[in-house]
């Protein structure tokens, strides 16, 4: 209602002008000196006699402000002795966190014809909110007190694998009508696994120093540390709109009647809001951990079985390996079975479930290794051992399984070559077999000799240096399987390029869950191959680290940090995930790779 009114007398005084110079363009602001984090408002108003000539309004650059509402456009209409007047206002809701002195640039309408132009409006912007004499202070300065989040976990210490979880709440007096995420946290050291949360949340309510205060749980996480030491966990950020009623005192018994909650003004607020940030000590595993312990923290089970016992040469043999229980278990490397030196084994086929229920991360993964039998024979896989840290005994733990023992009978021969037709099966079709013929019939002489031909002695000449390159070829490939970590180094650009390059047909299906999935793994396997560090071990700082000695540049270094925090953005926070922003981060991605790789070939 304080608008209306205040429109009204802006209007009484425009139609005197509008008398003289028949229409006026104005800019108005309530304040012009306001507090930082303070809304205010901005009206630019069209008068003339006839309001319907005035279009095509142009609001300038409200650069430093942040629009929260606006253009809101009202008219208003009156007769003054027989003459009509009337009024257009475009009104903007504006605030900024900066302190300074800045400047509105005019805005621009056109009315029949003619481009009009406001003055431009000086607006002053101090530390804190000031009181103006003749009002209440504003209702967002105990925005602050109404309304917040607050971020805390179940553990402040645990041991390096063991799992703590990481609740948001938001609690509010005020009216929350929606929220964003804005910004994730960066949850550097550590897994981070989101547990799945209701669409809607549920509310509960606290009381907290004194008062009661509406409580939801906007987001919750489950972390499982990578490294020891003081880990820190950023704020969330959240963008929270939230109703607002908004009166004003003054000494007119007009405006007494109208602040009556009846007539009170409520308007929707933006505001930046962010969690406190967390820490936690993480302690090293105790003990010296058993052969072959990878990092598995939790309590889990494990088993191992075979197809099949008795088997020919050449024929596959599957070794399934199979651990369940709760923990890291997307962290969990399963064993490695020891074979007998004939068997040929093939790259383990991996995978996992991972439930979210309740908080607590459980899951399967599983493992399947195809093996295949040269030679005929007793043959025997030993019992394979997997090992974890038991947070329950507080121990280590070593599960085996059953050794198993295999009949390997020779199979098919087939080396003996094709068995030769008998003669009784050679019919003469027609003239398919020609006869004999008993003379050589005429002879003649060629000038040129066969062995003139380029063409001949390049063909000649081909296979030898054909042999040579593949020779060359087959020897470095024997001698880079020998070593793994410098065949994974070899390949983890090309390994790169082919999972963008599907993460990019995925994205185009419009399939992001798998296209996140594919982006994903490209970059960590990336740095994972090409640093030779375990996938426990990858942390941002450590493959910062790694490419800072090998000679990669820092900017570099912190263009692919801002490339992984973009990537983990859109992963945990969906409410942002555009196909814009999807195909920024995958562009990103295959800029960075490229790069790294160039790098590190001139280094080499």
């Amino acid at each position: 209602m304080r608008f209306v009114l205040r429109h009204i007398v802006l209007g009484l005084l425009l139609t005197m002008t509008a008398f003289a110079q028949n229409v006026a363009f104005v800019a108005s602001a309530d304040r012009t000196t306001v507090g930082a984090g303070e809304q205010f408002e901005v009206s630019f108003t069209v008068s003339a006699s006839d309001v319907n000539g005035a279009k095509n309004f142009k609001p300038p650059i409200l650069t430093p402000f942040v629009v929260l509402s606006g253009p809101n456009q009202s008219t208003n209409m009156q007769f003054v002795n027989g003459q009509m007047s009337g009024s257009v206002t475009f009104t903007y809701y504006l605030y900024t966190r900066q302190t300074g002195k800045f400047t509105i640039a005019p805005a621009t309408i056109e009315y029949k014809g003619t481009t009009l132009k406001s003055q431009p409006l000086q607006i002053e912007v101090t530390q804190g909110k000031p009181q103006t004499q003749g009002k209440e202070p504003d209702n967002t300065q105990n925005v602050a007190d109404n309304l917040y989040i607050r971020a805390a976990a179940d553990k402040q210490r645990v041991r390096q694998g063991e799992p703590v979880t990481v609740t948001y709440k938001l609690y509010t007096r005020l009216q929350v009508s929606g929220y964003d995420i804005a910004k994730a946290p960066v949850y550097q050291g550590f897994w981070a696994e989101e547990v799945e949360q209701p669409k809607q949340p549920v509310v509960t309510t606290e009381t907290v120093d004194g008062k009661q205060f509406r409580v939801a749980t906007i987001r919750k996480t489950a972390l499982f540390p990578t490294q020891s030491g003081k880990l820190t966990i950023s704020p969330l950020e959240v963008r929270c709109a939230f109703q607002l009623s908004s009166r004003k005192k003054t000494n007119d018994p007009f405006d007494s009647f109208f602040n009556d909650p009846f007539f009170s003004r409520t308007q929707t607020v933006e505001q930046d809001l962010k969690s406190n940030a967390l820490s936690v000590t993480v302690d090293p595993l105790p003990g010296s951990p058993p052969a072959g312990f990878t990092g598995a923290v939790g309590c889990f089970t494990f088993s191992a079985s075979v197809d099949k016992k008795e088997v020919k040469t050449g024929d596959p043999i599957t070794v399934k390996l199979t651990i369940s229980g709760a923990g890291n278990v997307k962290l969990l490397t399963p064993p490695k079975p020891e074979l007998p030196a004939d068997f040929e084994a093939y790259d383990p086929k991996i995978s996992e479930e991972v439930t979210r229920d309740g908080g607590v991360i459980r899951g399967k993964k599983t493992a399947e290794y195809l093996v295949i039998p040269r030679n005929a024979g007793d043959r025997a896989i030993e019992p394979i051992a997997f090992s974890y840290f038991d947070l329950d005994r507080n121990a280590y733990n070593t599960l085996r399984s059953a050794r198993f023992d295999f009949k390997v009978i020779p199979g098919k021969d087939m080396s003996g070559g094709a068995a030769i037709a008998s003669k009784s099966n050679i019919q003469l079709l027609g003239e398919d077999i020609r006869f004999l013929k008993l003379s050589m019939g005429e002879l003649h002489s060629i000038d040129e000799s066969l062995f003139s031909s380029d063409l001949l002695v390049a063909c000649l000449a081909l296979p030898p240096f054909v042999f040579i390159a593949a020779f060359g070829y087959r020897r470095r490939q024997e001698k880079l399987s020998g070593k793994v970590d410098q065949l994974k180094f070899a390949k983890a650009g090309r390994e790169a390029s082919r999972r963008l390059k599907v993460a990019r047909k995925l994205l185009l299906q419009g399939n992001t869950e798998s296209y996140h999935a594919e982006v994903s793994k490209a970059i960590f396997s990336y740095l994972e191959d090409k640093l030779h560090i375990s996938k426990a071990s990858l942390t941002m700082d450590e493959a910062a680290r790694l490419l800072g000695q090998r000679g990669v540049a820092s900017e570099t270094i912190e263009s692919l940090r801002a490339c992984i925090e973009r990537a983990e953005f859109a992963r945990f926070a969906p409410a942002s995930d555009t196909k814009e922003a999807r195909t920024e981060i995958l562009d990103a991605a295959t800029a960075m790779i490229n790069t790294i790789e160039k790098s590190l070939r001139r280094k080499a």
